[in-house]
């Protein structure tokens, strides 16, 4: 039987010390599996969408090793190549949303390969963010949005997911409303926004939970969370503690399914993708891209 081919991609910052401590039982699993095994260390943001253009074509399987920006830069390499190449994915970052949404394994990384080997690739969603870049599961603005970028990584690397509390706590003073006009669909709302997301997950951020029954990872429609500025003291402790609690009734936060959504906004706000900063504009159209990437699960 012809031995297949595994392109591995490891961003060795990302969860560090976890990543030296299993790449090599990670590759051995591969190659017990049948696979040849190609590793590519990442250097520079951008590196894993570089690498998977490259190099995907000429592999039966794309691993990606790191935190969910790395997953979002390997897709990006998939599509932008036009590539049909299943794509595991090694969850070791700081969050790690998307493997929690999947129940991809993320405490045992050898046990996320062993999973890869014996898993079965299934076609998920994917968003167009206006036509320039994909996401895998969040767009965002608003909110705790600059927290995911702006967390240096050696606290990441020390904190976990404390570091991105800390830093969103940072960010409290600050928040402003953002008024927007959504479009979801054909059918449009408009009011001041203090946050607003447009997912595929059942996580966003670590901490803002979503039911998993709301979300289908391949159903060809994205949920749609809007938060509303708060009026009153009231109405911003039910906010507080519908993201603890995951319940979101009577407060101001909204749910929405869509697969074509629109925002436009007077004053253009940063976005975050995946965690990754994005620069803002006056209108941005953001689709499903339905079953464009196979994830292993």
């Amino acid at each position: 039987m012809e031995e297949k081919k595994l392109l591995l991609i490891v961003n060795p910052v990302s969860g560090r010390i976890r990543i030296s401590s299993s790449l090599f039982d990670i590759i051995k699993v591969f190659s017990d599996g049948g696979f040849r095994v190609t590793v590519k260390m990442t250097t520079a943001r951008g590196d894993a969408t570089k690498i998977v253009a490259e190099l995907g074509d000429q592999h039966d399987v794309v691993v990606l090793c790191g935190g969910d920006g790395t997953l979002n830069e390997g897709i990006m390499g998939v599509l932008s190549a036009g590539l049909t190449v299943p794509v595991g994915y090694i969850p070791c970052g700081t969050t790690n949303d998307f493997a929690a949404s999947l129940g991809i394994e993320r405490e045992n990384l050898k046990q996320a390969a062993l999973n890869i080997v014996n898993g079965k690739a299934v076609p998920i969603d994917i968003g167009d963010f206006g036509g320039m870049r994909y996401f895998t599961y969040i767009a965002s603005f608003g909110a705790f949005t600059g927290t995911s970028y702006n967390v240096p990584q050696v606290n990441k690397n020390m904190f976990g997911h404390l570091a991105y509390v800390m830093e969103g706590l940072k960010d409290l003073p600050n928040i402003k409303p953002i008024f927007a006009r959504v479009t979801l669909d054909g059918v449009s709302m408009e009011d001041e926004f203090i946050f607003g997301s447009v997912s595929n997950a059942t996580s966003i951020g670590g901490m803002v939970k979503i039911d998993s029954d709301k979300v289908d990872f391949s159903d060809g429609m994205f949920e749609v969370m809007l938060v509303r500025n708060p009026q009153s003291a009231l109405e911003i402790s039910k906010v507080i503690v519908a993201i603890q609690t995951g319940k979101y009734e009577d407060c101001c936060v909204s749910f929405h399914h869509a697969k074509d959504i629109v925002f436009e906004m007077p004053d253009p706000a940063p976005w975050a993708l995946d965690g990754e900063y994005c620069p803002g504009d006056t209108c941005r159209e953001i689709k499903v891209l339905h079953h464009a990437i196979r994830i292993i699960i």
